[in-house]
């Protein structure tokens, strides 16, 4: 019996003379669904024949190192290629390469301020994200909120989800615009259902506090779930709070404290003390079979996943 190969993946499996835009899509969906190395059969010959999206992927492939030996040298050389080809999403990548730095490549944020105003320059308002960053953090500019909010906006309006939670933040700590709860809200709801789980979250915290409008348990609830589904760790520990401390029909001091634990367990090195002093007094009435109970519920989180 032959094995079983995903339909997406057939086509990646026979050897290809010339790729044509949809055989490129494909291996970059196969790319990302984590399917690497089968994928850059594909992308590398596609992007040496000069496919700018190939060029792209094999870039961010060359810089995480997936599927290849990681070489961010190689990687901006790639990304180049793309960005003489007006490819936008490499315009941004690339920026976003030097903003930060990566390996032996120190951050140069010129350069990637250049690059950014040439994607937003072309119509890539996802770009907004990165320059706000740059006027939020002053990297090579002045420090300037007004204007990082600006920046956010103008992301936040293509749809890109960090640039919608980034501009939220300024909205409820009036930062570079004025303090505005609702606003706040809308756009963490906006960043939310693009899928950011900090952004669920707050949303989570909004409705439990009633920061906009009056108290919704069951929304908070909703939304702290999602968080969690997305691995954000200190979502754990407000379910764990709320779902210990709230009347209704999530009410459960095992499954709180069972959160708790998920929590602690997905809490970065600078988190998890503080997260577990938060979730000790959550175990201090519960009985020994309870505790193991909520140990149980904690490692069945994300189980699947």
């Amino acid at each position: 019996m032959k094995p079983f190969l995903p339909a997406a993946l057939c086509l990646l499996a026979a050897p290809l003379a010339a790729q044509t835009d949809d055989e490129v899509e494909k291996a970059r969906q196969a790319y990302n669904d984590g399917h690497w190395e089968l994928a850059l059969t594909v992308l590398i010959p596609a992007a040496e024949a000069g496919h700018p999206d190939a060029q792209n992927v094999y870039a961010i492939a060359l810089k995480d190192g997936e599927g290849t030996e990681a070489d961010p040298q190689a990687a901006i050389e790639w990304y180049e290629k793309a960005v003489a080809q007006g490819h936008q999403k490499a315009m941004n990548n690339l920026a976003h390469l030097y903003q930060w730095g990566v390996g032996d490549v120190a951050p140069d944020h010129e350069k990637a301020r250049a690059l950014y105003q040439q994607a937003l320059d072309s119509g890539y308002g996802a770009a907004g994200n990165g320059m706000g960053l740059i006027y939020e953090y002053g990297q090579g500019v002045e420090k300037d909120l007004a204007k990082a909010a600006e920046f956010y906006a103008i992301g936040a309006e293509a749809g890109e989800r960090n640039a919608a939670y980034n501009l939220a933040n300024f909205y409820r700590t009036g930062q570079g615009v004025e303090e505005d709860m609702g606003k706040a809200l809308e756009f963490y709801t906006e960043s939310a259902l693009a899928g950011h789980a900090p952004a669920w979250n707050a949303v989570g915290l909004f409705n439990q506090h009633g920061m906009v409008g009056e108290p919704n348990p069951e929304a908070a609830y909703l939304a702290f779930r999602m968080a969690v589904d997305g691995g954000l760790g200190l979502a754990g520990i407000n379910l764990g709070e709320f779902v210990t401390a709230t009347p209704g029909w999530w009410q459960d001091p095992v499954q709180g404290y069972g959160y708790c634990l998920w929590g602690i367990n997905n809490a970065s090195d600078s988190d998890r003390d503080g997260f577990i002093q938060t979730c000790e007094p959550l175990v201090e009435y519960l009985s020994v079979e309870e505790e193991d109970a909520a140990k149980r519920f904690a490692e069945g989180i994300n189980a699947a996943d």
